[in-house]
């Protein structure tokens, strides 16, 4: 009786069993994916970087057709493009976030965009370039503190104008605000300047409005700087109030109600 020796299996020399070429090609085809989901970043300075700003400073961004309302230069530019690999999209705000932060690096006050080309069949991203800004005037700044300036009211109570005093105002950001007789700029009859805010971009002492008298008794205009620095004129009645409201366009075409009350 002949006893039949089993054999081991052997594959042709250089072929491999299914099981490893499948997991290889889904690790190839993984690593296209990660590859081809992300953009390239690249920055071109032009003056020297500013210090950097905090992670949260709310760098202002305006659109290609804005005009920054405010002198300033051109710190560098930044570019986002889509890699070869790419092979779906990614968003908007995702890209918008690395502009941001190399901003703030740099120091950047503003983001003025130059283009921004949504994705199509060819190219699967978003792509952007941007000047990043940095403002060089000086913004003119009343060195009163909040105690120096209610000693101006208290010596000059007796003939102080309705709108003179200390202001609170109610809106997207509280802020406090002195309003005081000045006319060292032609056609101003008084000024307002910020005491305390939430937002970081603007200081103490920063102007907040220009203000002159109306032609009717108890009425005011203000030329008001909204939180990007832009300009708006509105006409307020104060009369006997306490109290008064803005009513203000923004960018976005939309009304701002801000509401200033006397501080008893």
């Amino acid at each position: 009786m002949t006893q039949e020796v089993s054999r081991p299996r052997t594959e042709p020399a250089g072929h491999l069993g299914a099981a490893p070429v499948r997991y290889l090609a889904l690790a190839l085809l993984s690593l296209v994916l990660v590859a081809g989901c992300s953009t390239i970043t690249t920055y071109k300075p032009g003056t020297a970087a500013r210090p950097a700003k905090p992670m949260d400073y709310p760098v202002l961004v305006f659109t290609e057709d804005m005009t920054v309302p405010r002198r300033c230069e051109v710190i560098g530019t930044i570019s986002i493009q889509d890699t070869k690999l790419t092979m779906f999209g990614g968003s908007i705000e995702s890209e918008m976030k690395k502009v941001m932060a190399t901003a703030r690096e740099k120091g950047a006050d503003a983001v003025q965009m130059k283009s921004i080309e949504v994705p199509n069949f060819s190219d699967a991203n978003y792509r952007l370039t941007a000047d990043l800004v940095g403002y060089t005037d000086t913004w003119e700044t009343i060195s009163l503190s909040e105690g120096e300036f209610t000693g101006y009211l208290r010596k000059n109570q007796r003939h102080l104008d309705p709108i003179e005093g200390v202001w609170d105002a109610q809106g997207l950001i509280l802020h406090r605000i002195g309003i005081m007789r000045n006319t060292s700029k032609p056609g101003r009859d008084f000024v307002g300047f910020i005491f305390n805010t939430g937002n970081p971009t603007w200081h103490e002492g920063y102007k907040k409005m220009d203000i002159r008298r109306g032609t009717k008794p108890g009425t005011y205009i203000f030329d008001y700087y909204l939180d990007d620095f832009s300009e708006r004129t509105t006409t307020v009645f104060l009369g006997e109030n306490t109290a008064f409201t803005l009513a203000l366009a923004t960018l976005e075409d939309k009304i701002e109600l801000i509401t200033y009350s006397r501080e008893p």
